[in-house]
Order: C-alpha cells, then sequence, then structure tokens
C-alpha cells in the first residue's frame, strides 16, 4: 500500500544517516568553552557599571568612558555564550536539564535578594536620614538614587532570563518518568508556553516603563528579565527546530536510542550550528527592518539586537560533542566570577573614597 511504501522509504532515510560515516569536523569551542566566554563578557559589564558609578562622583577622562562602552558592547554577547552552552546540556545529557534549571533559579534569586537587601538596608536607611519626619520621601528619595545610579545593576540579571530558558528547554526536552500517557506528556510540554508568557508581559511593562506610563518599584525591576523579545525569539526558535528535528526522526520510523545515537555524532552538531546561524540571521534582519519601519519598537527591546548576528562564527565554532571531564568547574568558575565582581566594586568604592 502507499502508507507501507512511505513508511519504507522514511525508514531507509533512517538507515541512511545512521550509517552514513560521520565527518570529522568539530568545532574548537566545547559548552565548558562558552561558559568562560560568557562571565568574561559578564564581567566586562560590571567593569562598565563601576567605571558609570565613578563617574558620578569624579569625572572620568573620555578615553575612558569609550573604554567602557565598548566594554558594554561586548557584554551583550554574554547571554548567547550562555544559552550555546544550554544547548550543548540539552544535546548531551538531557539528566541535566533539570539541574541547569535549579542552578540559574538560585543564582537569580540571590541576586534580586541582594539587591532587596541593599535597597532596604541602606539605600532607605539614607533617605529615612535625610528626611526622618517624611518616610514617604525617603522611600522616593532611596528609589531614585537606586534607578539612576544603580539602574543598569538592578536591570541586568542576566541570570532570570538564563533560569527562563532553562525551565523552556526542560519542559520542552525532558522526559518525565512519572507521566504516562500522550495527554499528560503533551500537557508537560505546553507547560513551556509559561516563561514565554513571563518574557512578553516583561517586555510590555518594561515599554510602558520606558514610556514613562507605568513606574516600576525596584524590586520589580530587580526580578524582571532583562533581555528583549528578539533574543527570546532566537533561542525560542532554535530549541523548536531541535524538537522539530527529534520529531520528524521518530515520524520516519526511527527509535529515541537511534535519534540520540546520531544527535552524538559531529555531523549533527554542525547541522545544529548551522541552522543556529540561520535563525540567527534572520531573525536579526528582522529586528534591524522593525527598527527602520517603526523606531519606537527600541522601547520594548526590539530594533537593536542586530548585532547579535557577529555571534554567527563563534556558534559555528562550537561543537556540542566536545565532552567536559569534571562538572566541579563549572562550581569553580561561578565562584572566581563571583569573587572578581566583589573585588571590583570594593576596589571600585575605594577608588571614589580616595578621590573625594
Amino acid at each position: 500500500s502507499q502508507k507501507e511504501l512511505v513508511e519504507d522509504k522514511n525508514k531507509r532515510k533512517i538507515d541512511k544517516l545512521l550509517k552514513m560515516k560521520d565527518i570529522k569536523y568539530r568545532g574548537i569551542f566545547s559548552g565548558r568553552t562558552m561558559k568562560i566566554i560568557g562571565f568574561v563578557l559578564m564581567f566586562f559589564a560590571q567593569v562598565y557599571l563601576c567605571i558609570g558609578i565613578i563617574n558620578k562622583f569624579i569625572e572620568m577622562p573620555q578615553s575612558i568612558l569609550n573604554f567602557a562602552d565598548v566594554m558594554l558592547t561586548l557584554s551583550f554577547f554574554a547571554l548567547p555564550m550562555f544559552l550555546s552552552a544550554n544547548f550543548c546540556v540539552i544535546m548531551t545529557s538531557k539528566k541535566k536539564i533539570k539541574k541547569t534549571v535549579i542552578a540559574y533559579s538560585i543564582i537569580a534569586i540571590s541576586i534580586f535578594l541582594l539587591v532587596l537587601f541593599f535597597f532596604y538596608r541602606y539605600m532607605i536607611g539614607i533617605g529615612r536620614a535625610l528626611n526622618p519626619d517624611n518616610p514617604a520621601e525617603a522611600y522616593k528619595f532611596a528609589e531614585t538614587i537606586t534607578k539612576g545610579a544603580f539602574g543598569k545593576i538592578i536591570n541586568y540579571n542576566v541570570f532570570v532570563d538564563l533560569a527562563l530558558f532553562s525551565l523552556f528547554y526542560f519542559f520542552l526536552f525532558h522526559n518525565p518518568k512519572k507521566l504516562e500517557g500522550k495527554k499528560s506528556v503533551l500537557a508537560f510540554r505546553l507547560c513551556c508556553i509559561i516563561p514565554v508568557i513571563f518574557a512578553v508581559i516583561s517586555a510590555i511593562l518594561y515599554g510602558l516603563y520606558n514610556f514613562g506610563k507605568i513606574d516600576l518599584p525596584v524590586a520589580v525591576l530587580a526580578i524582571l528579565p532583562c533581555r528583549s523579545l528578539t533574543v527570546y525569539a532566537i533561542f525560542f526558535g532554535i530549541a523548536f527546530i531541535i524538537k522539530l528535528r527529534q520529531h520528524l526522526f521518530a515520524k520516519w520510523g526511527g527509535t529515541q536510542e537511534e535519534y540520540e545515537l546520531y544527535a552524538k555524532s559531529n555531523r549533527s552538531s554542525l547541522e545544529i550550528s548551522v541552522v543556529s546561524s540561520i535563525i540567527i540571521f534572520v531573525v536579526c534582519l528582522i529586528d534591524f527592518v522593525l527598527s527602520q519601519i517603526n523606531p519606537f519598537v527600541v522601547f520594548f527591546g526590539i530594533g537593536f539586537n542586530y548585532y547579535y548576528v557577529f555571534s554567527i562564527p563563534v556558534i559555528m565554532l562550537l561543537s556540542y560533542t566536545r565532552k567536559t571531564k569534571s562538572s566541579i568547574w563549572d562550581y569553580i568558575m561561578i565562584a572566581i566570577f563571583v569573587f572578581a565582581v566583589i573585588i571590583l566594586y570594593l576596589e571600585t568604592g575605594l577608588f571614589i573614597i580616595s578621590k573625594t
């Protein structure tokens, strides 16, 4: 019958794909390398913020301010590096997805709590000291200073974005053992809409906030994701393509074991890099076109993200088939980053005190 002929043809596709000799090309970057680059670029963002803080007290030379702008521009590429590392987790070890969600969530919440502690313990304390008889004015003063002097810090909790992306991956790719039946699995998969809705609502709130239509308290700004809809479109799109590829493999008659076998090949890794690069290029092109059609889209985080197209060469050099031996280095990287940031801010404070 026609159905049997189609099934036989699809099965031959799978067999040919699995028997095909794997390619030798393998990118020089591993998932861990991408994380290292990401942490370095995030540190650049902190350098930019510290120079900005110093400049509010001491006028800095224009050359230093130009250097800070370069640091800021480079830091924008931190998120693509971390997300690329997440894709490596997806393609090599589904078991680590849950751990990734938990790790990024803990870091994001910790940064959020630190911001609240700083705001309520110190900034409001200063406000009350200056306005002892007017609590409302003291709070307004603390909020104004925090948003003005440290606005980019409370809007730069990139780990909120990473937690949302990881949660999206979790619902889309994790296979819960306790769920039985197609309806239960489908309901679980549909939960990936939750981080998407959160991202859209956040973009709308930021847009209204930037337009001056609403006011967002420090506590809200510190927990909202800071990336634009353009970035979410890129990486949600890549995740959906990977999921679609997995679905087509099964539709053609391939088993889950056969798919995982092919997914571990260099050919599959290069294929994902090529598809990802195409998606990044298309979305960045749309972002640029929208910025030319309506400049007001910038208030919603759209129209200034087309520079992400420059991450394509790095994506093409990534290979998730490059395995890392020990996961302890991932925690060491975080510790080094946190320690370096603390030292940077302490040195910034000491420099301001010494010059004023």
